[in-house]
């Protein structure tokens, strides 16, 4: 069972419009766009699309898409997935195909979805398909997915498309676990590590310097790795970032990367196991401000995770996601009167959804409730809540 948004999407932008929505954040399934092969273009796949953000303009909604959130195509998996170096051409030609027939329908394009989930989360820490334990592979599979955004976005300038194209990265803010020096800088490795892996490259063309000394990384690199970046290298338009909760290192002397990621039990958590820490957005942005700055930043996800528990009318009584949503935009009000040069806001998300792997449905992230028998959708309590936070465009 799921939504069925491919077939009701009408209604679900009816909805939206309703709702008071903006900007509607989508991904484009690449294995509709070419379903067996790089050779086999989907025509139908794309007038899919196309109709959809005809649909969403009529409604005065803007179209923001990701070329690539999480869903390779089987043949793609068949062939090595991402780390096959072939991989940078096939998503170079889907790239192209998605932005020669949409390209300039849409004003903004993101390369990825967190590309963490499909290469150290898969390849490195056995979370997800094909759940390898190789940091080896892992390393190989970012630096190939860098290459191929690095070639989507070349297509798109090239192309001559007038929107704007950057990247999706999900982003915790990194704290020592105490003050000992140590702590600190593990701290910061663990920062450059996490997500510096993916914004510098992204944003400056090469991997984060204070992490180049150590061998334990660098020889896992191809020997011409910063050769390859310079070579395609374009920057981003603008970030997307997904904040959900905070991270904790301290210092361990594992001949490695010197730090051990630690939990803060004391912290409240959702039911998803994020940690809920609004003040943690403020410090990303912050962070993103000063350490990449003139950079345009969309926050692309953020959003409460609940257990379903049976009960739809007591699950629609969501003052938990409200108290979620107004102490999160209270921090991004804070760091947009601090100068972090947000353009934009995104809750996870619109309605109940398929959570990765092992969420599945059995969490509730919607504003709108799917009745899953019915494929009814109600509004929640917090759905109210965000159309008047919408249309008085403060939060109080």
């Amino acid at each position: 069972k799921s939504a069925d948004f491919y077939h009701r999407y009408p209604e679900d932008i009816a909805m939206m419009k309703e709702l008071g929505l903006q900007v509607f954040r989508f991904s484009i399934a690449w294995s509709r766009v070419f379903p067996n092969g790089p050779e086999d273009l989907c025509q139908a796949g794309l007038d899919y699309y196309s109709d959809m953000i005809d649909k969403l303009k009529e409604a005065g909604i803007i179209p923001f898409f990701d070329l690539f959130h999480c869903d390779l195509p089987y043949w793609v998996i068949e062939k090595g997935g991402i780390l096959n170096p072939e991989f940078i051409d096939w998503f170079a030609t889907y790239a192209e195909a998605v932005f020669k027939q949409l390209g300039n329908k849409v004003d903004y394009w993101s390369t990825v979805n967190e590309p963490s989930i499909n290469c150290m989360a898969s390849y490195a820490y056995g979370a997800n398909a094909p759940f390898h334990t190789d940091m080896g592979e892992a390393i190989q599979a970012c630096h190939n997915m860098i290459l191929a955004h690095y070639r989507a976005i070349r297509i798109y300038k090239e192309l001559g498309c007038t929107g704007k194209i950057g990247a999706v990265i999900h982003m915790e803010p990194v704290y020592a676990w105490t003050a000992d020096p140590k702590d600190v800088e593990a701290a910061d490795h663990k920062q450059a590590f996490y997500t510096g892996w993916w914004l510098d490259p992204m944003l400056k063309g090469h991997y984060p310097k204070s992490l180049m000394d150590y061998p334990y990384l660098v020889e896992k690199l191809p020997s011409r790795y910063q050769e390859e970046l310079d070579e395609l290298f374009v920057p981003c338009d603008y970030m997307g970032i997904n904040y959900y909760n905070p991270g904790f290192a301290k210092y361990v002397d594992d001949g490695n990367l010197y730090y051990e990621t630690m939990y803060d039990d004391t912290l409240p958590r959702d039911d998803y196991g994020f940690i809920s820490y609004p003040q943690g957005l403020f410090d990303t942005l912050m962070y993103l401000k000063n350490t990449y700055p003139g950079t345009d930043i969309f926050i692309t996800e953020n959003g409460y995770g609940k257990k379903k528990w049976g009960n739809l009318q007591e699950e629609r009584e969501d003052d938990y996601r409200i108290r979620y949503m107004r102490e999160h935009l209270r921090e991004l009000s804070r760091a947009c009167e601090a100068g972090a040069p947000v353009k934009g806001y995104f809750h996870w998300t619109i309605m109940d959804t398929n959570e990765l792997y092992a969420g599945g449905y059995n969490y509730i992230f919607g504003l709108t409730q799917i009745n899953y028998e019915t494929l009814e959708r109600i509004p929640r309590k917090s759905w109210y809540y965000y159309q008047q936070i919408i249309k008085q465009r403060m939060v109080e």
